[in-house]
């Protein structure tokens, strides 16, 4: 049965059925019960799509990624797909890998579906989002920007404070005794570069005059933290802060080959409290940037927007510091 089939078997119009599905007004009680009478009796549901033409809305939301497979995105992007299910949002997930025109391609492809919300996974997007180009396809898209930040009207921020993050490990490390810290910079985007200035920082609280000799660009992964490993021992380090725990443990199984002593000879840490973190031996020291909290809110910030809560905004989130084996 379609809604032609319950106007015909009520003697009404397709637009007084389509008032009494959508519980809008100007229809008379006694004709509102009996449509409902005939929706019951035949278990008539009406199609997302039927009803999204009147409502003006599909009930759907973008979660946008660069890889899911990356277990930090991972995490985010699970949480935020359940919290918005049970909002009753149908979710649409991509994974847009780090190339502009891939990113601008699945962004156009979402204001085509007109979807209602769009939430950007990472800071990644600050640099994939062309303002004039992609980011004006969707300005009447309310956006939520996971750990990113772009200043336009419709988008909105939750950011975790990456700098606090890598003082905290910083601090940690050297007040370990542990007094020669590199940072080991494994990303291109904001987040690293928030990292890395809150390194900087707390190193120059510490009296160190260029800092910034000690901050190196290395390959994500376990390859590239592997490959970082022989360096920072040739160079005298005996700390070393890593982006990511991934690339972190990619050092710690090289020095462990090499009978370096973890964390007496080097103390080290990751970040983002992933899996990776506490399933290698010794279990690593790391920052935990709070993906559970960052995607919660996120989803909660997008649900106040479209519900016309909240103005544009920016939240913050304090990350903490997750002290196991290897300082």
């Amino acid at each position: 049965m379609n809604i032609y089939d319950v106007a015909r078997e009520a003697g009404v119009s397709i637009a007084t059925v389509s008032r009494v599905l959508n519980h809008k007004d100007y229809v008379s009680e006694k004709t509102r019960k009996k449509i409902q009478e005939i929706l019951d009796r035949n278990e008539y549901h009406p199609s997302a799509i039927a009803r999204g033409l009147v409502t003006g809305s599909m009930k759907t939301v973008a979660i946008v990624a660069v890889d899911v497979r990356v277990p930090h995105y991972a995490l985010t992007s699970y949480i935020m797909e359940q919290q918005l299910s049970k909002l009753g949002y149908m979710v649409i997930v991509c994974n847009t890998g780090e190339d502009k025109e891939s990113c601008k391609k699945y962004l156009e492809m979402l204001a085509k579906r007109n979807v209602d919300g769009i939430i950007l996974v990472g800071s990644i997007f600050n640099r994939l989002c062309d303002e004039k180009e992609t980011l004006s396809l969707l300005s009447e898209i309310p956006i939520v920007m996971a750990n990113g930040k772009i200043e336009s009207p419709n988008i909105h921020s939750v950011l975790v404070d990456e700098a606090y993050g890598m003082e905290l490990a910083t601090r940690h490390i050297y007040e370990k005794g542990h007094k020669k810290i590199a940072y080991l910079m494994d990303k291109d985007t904001d987040a690293a570069e928030r990292k890395a200035e809150g390194f900087l920082r707390q190193m120059r609280q510490y009296g160190c005059e260029k800092p910034e000799n000690d901050v190196y660009r290395i390959p994500y992964g376990l390859e590239g933290g592997g490959e970082a490993a022989g360096m920072l021992l040739e160079k005298g380090y005996d700390g070393a802060i890593f982006g990511e725990d991934l690339t972190a443990v990619g050092a710690m199984n090289v020095w462990t080959k090499m009978g370096v002593d973890i964390p007496g000879q080097m103390a080290l840490t990751g970040c983002n409290n992933s899996e990776y973190s506490y399933i290698c031996n010794p279990k690593l020291t790391t920052v935990n940037n709070k993906g559970e909290v960052l995607s919660e809110l996120s989803v909660q910030m997008l649900r106040d927007v479209l519900l016309q809560k909240k103005e544009t905004a920016t939240l913050m989130i304090l990350p903490e510091l997750v002290v196991r084996e290897t300082t």
